[in-house]
């Protein structure tokens, strides 16, 4: 049996004798992101205890102070210094060490990410993921290898807590340069719609896509001040564009990671051979439905330049509809039906059909810079801001009492104040912890409902623990990167007046820039990766 599918049973299997437990107790089971976790591999030691006993460590010199410099993907929001500021005092305090936060915004992360490495810029710390390069900077050698040794030593609470899975997950070529979350996440997509717009068109319900169609419809001929749907050129249009794709291709293809390469393989094929998603069917049915959506005015003719999300646009009252992870619309729901109740705001499934996602443990996670001068230093950071749990709570939620308030057992309850540092929105996914994460009370009405559908039929992809090693075809990524990051894009937010014409010319491009070459390697990978597990 996969590795992936024991992981989705026993991760599904404890959903279920947690649900029994608590029913006993006559109340509803949390999903996977809120709850606390499943057994780690080993008990965890008191967090204050691990600490001093590290700063004890004579082989650990912390006398010189240091200060790192880390980077996050998304916006500085308004009370990140402030939030930071307190985390940096428990970081001097303990390890004499503060951090220095910059942010590559999601308009721009794309290009500045590779340049970072290639600047010669000095910085310590980096977030990264399956999906945001991972693979392709550990192939280049951009991240600092992370052993078991070091992290005995300089992370002791991360060595005794991290999943084993995860731990094996984050190695590219046999060794590790990521720390992973150490959460369970459940992905699926939701809308943010307006209740008084519904009403004042007289739209009774929407619920599935259509009903989003029709509503953003109804904006676009009877609004001119609103934007129906302000998705800009980045993650937004990727979202949207996964929407229509999903549904023509679930339980037919898998996705192999990273997405830039475009890279997908048949549902039992045996032999793993990858192929680029534009060549599917399904590509040009997307892309004539994005194009029929743009050209009804649903979102902006610069969108291709657009810089602001599509959040921060409905949140602004700019647009009429929102499209986010559900982990995000928890605190969009809450601060904005704190901001605008007379809004009276809907939460939509977006997924419809399509199976949520259960993550990879490389859905989220930190690396540290190859070239970092304090990698030591950077490691024991990380251990405390995963694994203390003051300085967790901070970096996810904010400062308590002017946040978020603090209700015991697992759950936060979000203040009006909680819009300048949103629950789980401020580049802390890397730092995800399932022993302190908290969910939030009174948060999405039909959450439990969504919730409940979506986890009878949560997936985790067969590939999504696998890593690609480009070094081999590193100039052909390059290339391919380039085309994703101009044709690509264009055609996911509908920009093209023949779609097949433009189709076709991308995948010339493709070919041109040795897409082919790229696609073997993947397939050779992949096939050894997916025979390893059955062995």
């Amino acid at each position: 049996m996969r590795r992936n599918s024991k992981i989705l049973a026993m991760f599904l299997v404890l959903i279920m004798l947690g649900g029994m437990f608590l029913s006993a107790c006559g109340q509803k089971p949390a999903p996977p992101a809120d709850t606390a976790p499943a057994a780690a591999p080993s008990e965890e030691p008191d967090s204050k205890a691990a600490v001093a006993e590290t700063e004890g460590t004579e082989a650990i010199d912390t006398s010189q102070e240091v200060k790192l410099v880390m980077y996050l993907l998304g916006e500085r929001t308004p009370d990140f210094d402030k939030v930071f500021d307190r985390i940096n005092e428990k970081l001097k305090e303990k390890i004499n060490a503060t951090i220095e936060v910059k942010f590559m915004g999601w308009g721009e992360w794309e290009q500045k990410y590779p340049l970072v490495f290639a600047s010669g810029e000095d910085f310590d710390l980096i977030y990264s993921a399956d999906w945001a390069m991972y693979n392709t900077q550990a192939s280049k050698q951009g991240f600092y290898e992370i052993t078991k040794d070091e992290l005995e030593k300089y992370a002791p609470l991360t060595a005794e807590s991290i999943y084993e899975d995860a731990w094996e997950q984050a190695k590219v070529d046999g060794k590790v340069y990521m720390l992973p979350m150490n959460y369970k996440e459940l992905t699926a997509f939701v809308f943010l719609v307006r209740g008084d717009l519904m009403e004042k068109y007289g739209i009774e319900k929407v619920e599935t896509m259509d009903d989003v169609e029709n509503y953003l419809d109804q904006i676009a001929k009877n609004e001119p001040s609103l934007i129906p749907l302000d998705i800009g050129s980045d993650f937004d249009a990727r979202m949207l564009y996964d929407l229509f794709w999903q549904k023509e291709t679930v339980n037919r293809l898998e996705k192999i990671n990273p997405m830039q390469l475009m890279g997908y393989t048949k549902k039992g094929d045996d032999t793993v051979t990858v192929f680029n998603e534009t060549e599917d069917p399904a590509f040009l049915t997307a892309v004539e439905k994005l194009q029929d959506w743009k050209n009804r005015g649903f979102w902006s003719k610069s969108a291709v330049v657009n810089t602001q999300n599509n959040k921060e646009s409905f949140a602004a009252g700019k647009s009429a509809a929102a499209l986010m992870n559900i982990n995000n619309a928890k605190s969009e729901y809450t601060n904005n039906t704190l901001a605008h109740p007379e809004w009276d705001i809907r939460v939509v499934d977006a997924q419809g059909d399509v199976p949520a996602i259960v993550q990879s443990y490389l859905a989220n996670g930190m690396c540290i810079f190859s070239k970092s001068k304090n990698p030591e230093r950077a490691l024991m950071a990380l251990d405390l801001l995963r694994n203390d749990e003051e300085l967790h709570d901070l970096f996810c939620y904010g400062i308590e009492g002017e946040h978020y308030i603090d209700l015991g057992n697992g759950k936060i309850e979000l203040t009006e104040n909680n819009s300048n540092y949103p629950y789980d929105t401020n580049g802390n996914w890397g730092i995800r912890n399932d022993k302190y994460w908290k969910s939030v009370e009174g948060g999405i009405p039909n959450y439990d409902k969504l919730y409940d559908k979506w986890i009878k039929t949560a997936q985790a992809g067969e590939f999504a623990a696998f890593t690609f090693n480009n070094e081999s075809v590193k100039n052909q990524v390059a290339a391919m990167n380039d085309i994703y990051n101009t044709n690509i894009k264009l055609l996911y937010l509908g920009f093209t007046d023949d779609p097949q014409k433009d189709i076709k010319a991308t995948q010339e491009k493709l070919k041109a820039a040795g897409a082919d070459e790229v696609y073997s390697e993947m397939t050779r990978q992949a096939k050894e990766w997916k025979d390893s597990l059955q062995e």
